[in-house]
């Protein structure tokens, strides 16, 4: 470590004049004592400057690690090589990351879908409350209605139900007949249409199913390793049941069709009929009462649909607090996932070494196949373009006479009759302690290097003015 203070020329200059002042030989005494006091003041003069070594490094660099530990896979670069920002330099075994970050985007795709059930279902209970309310004021209505007794709209309205109940009857006649006799070359095209197009896809599915058993693949140390096991193949096993229930039921449909209208069918269309010709007795009878008149109990009775339509409200308002409270609870369950699936992703990218900068690779300490420690240096990339000088040779007494912007004189042992020029570009606020004493880092930008054999790590000697 270089140190230099002009209080010791100044102690050496006081010592002399006290050895000159002991001297027999006045006159001489006087004449040489100025003279060494004027030299010493000039010495100390130019020795306002800093003198200390430093260390030559990059502007730019980087000491690059994992921050997980793994299995090296594919080393990119060599070194020297040239890279760009974000290149990939080195990169872990992720099979186990990659199915665990599609683990991830499986799960948070299920809490979107249920986020929209529960949204949806909200949307239904909102309804319902409306619908609760429109009944209230439907049965309130009745309720007035039925006191008023019977008016001749009523009477009107009662006469028109009936007669839209017996033409109900001739219209299910007609569709009765119909769905006895009626079963069309188009229908049964369509169902045979509909058969292809159920095949083509479980097809389709069978294909893609196969392919997930047959995509594996032997793993030095781990044997067979079939990566779409898991969520993959069971969401694909599940689409390929489906396609087969699908392909089944289209078939059925065709043969159905093609034998022409099932006993069920019959009765079916049957029924109808007679459910039109039972709304016709209803209509007759509505209009009966209509024309009598309503009784004390119907009136009781109507009263009883009123608190019963009232009661439907508070019943719709808890479904909406009920759904709202699904729709929270969703919400964290997607914001749970997305969490999740940023850690998978997050994980996937910490197995690969990127460059941060653009420059040149001066060191790969990694091969393919090695178990590499978390934060175990591997890569480091510099950029050789732009030197500095950085420096902890100063003592408490010398940086105080640095400052950011002072102009600095650099040499080099390994370049010798150089001097280049450079400038103090920052200087330490906190002290370190070296070799026992309080030291401050300074660093020193370097130019005019360009053809100057310049390497990392090389010892410099500065000369702050």
């Amino acid at each position: 470590m270089i140190k230099k203070s002009t209080t010791t020329l100044f102690v050496i200059a006081l010592m002399g004049l006290g050895l000159i002042a002991c001297t027999p030989t006045a006159a001489p005494v006087e004449e040489s004592a100025a003279s060494v006091i004027e030299t010493l003041a000039g010495s100390a003069q130019s020795d306002l400057s800093v003198l200390a070594e430093g260390v030559v490094v990059p502007v730019e660099s980087s000491n690059l690690s994992f921050q997980s530990g793994g299995v090296v896979s594919e080393i990119m670069v060599s070194e020297g090589d040239l890279v760009a920002a974000g290149d990939v330099l080195v990169r872990l075994d992720a099979t186990d990351l990659q199915i665990q970050r599609d683990q991830a985007a499986a799960r948070l795709a299920s809490a979107q879908s249920g986020l929209t059930s529960a949204q949806a279902n909200l949307e239904s209970a909102k309804s319902g409350v409306s619908s609760a309310q429109l009944q209230v004021e439907a049965a309130e209505a009745q309720l007035a209605l039925t006191k008023a007794g019977a008016r001749p709209e009523e009477v009107e309205a009662a006469e028109k139900q009936l007669a839209a109940a017996e033409a109900g009857v001739t219209q299910a006649v007609g569709q009765r007949n119909s769905a006895v006799n009626g079963i069309t070359t188009s229908q049964i095209e369509g169902a045979r249409a509909q058969l292809i197009a159920a095949q083509a896809q479980l097809l389709t599915v069978e294909n893609a199913y196969d392919n997930i058993l047959n995509t594996c693949f032997d793993v030095p140390g781990k044997g067979e390793v079939c990566p779409l096991y898991g969520p993959v193949e069971e969401q694909t096993r599940a689409q390929l049941e489906a396609a087969r229930l699908q392909e089944q039921a289209a078939s059925a449909t065709v043969s159905q069709l093609e034998s022409g209208a099932t006993q069920g069918q019959r009765s079916a269309a049957q029924g109808g009929v007679t459910l039109a010709q039972a709304n016709v007795e209803v209509a007759k009878a509505q209009l009966a009462l209509v024309l009598a008149g309503a009784t004390d109990a119907q009136i009781t009775q109507v009263e009883v649909s009123v608190k019963q339509a009232k009661a439907g409200i508070d019943i719709a308002e808890a479904g909406v607090l009920q759904a709202e409270a699904a729709i929270s609870q969703a919400e964290a369950g997607v914001k749970a996932a997305e969490a999740g699936l940023t850690a998978a992703n997050l994980a996937l990218a910490r197995a690969e070494i990127k460059a941060p900068l653009a420059g040149t690779v001066s060191n790969v300490n990694a091969e393919v196949g090695q178990l590499i420690n978390p934060g175990a240096p591997i890569v480091v990339v510099a950029d050789f373009g732009t030197w500095e000088i950085k420096t902890t040779d100063l003592t408490e007494l010398d940086v105080a006479r640095v400052s950011v912007g002072a102009p600095v004189t650099i040499q080099f042992d390994a370049i010798p009759n150089e001097e280049l020029t450079g400038t103090v570009t920052d200087v330490a606020l906190i002290s370190a302690i070296a070799q026992g004493d309080v030291v401050y880092e300074v660093s020193i930008d370097l130019v005019d290097t360009e053809g100057l054999p310049i390497r990392w790590g090389m010892t410099a000697f500065i000369n702050v003015k």
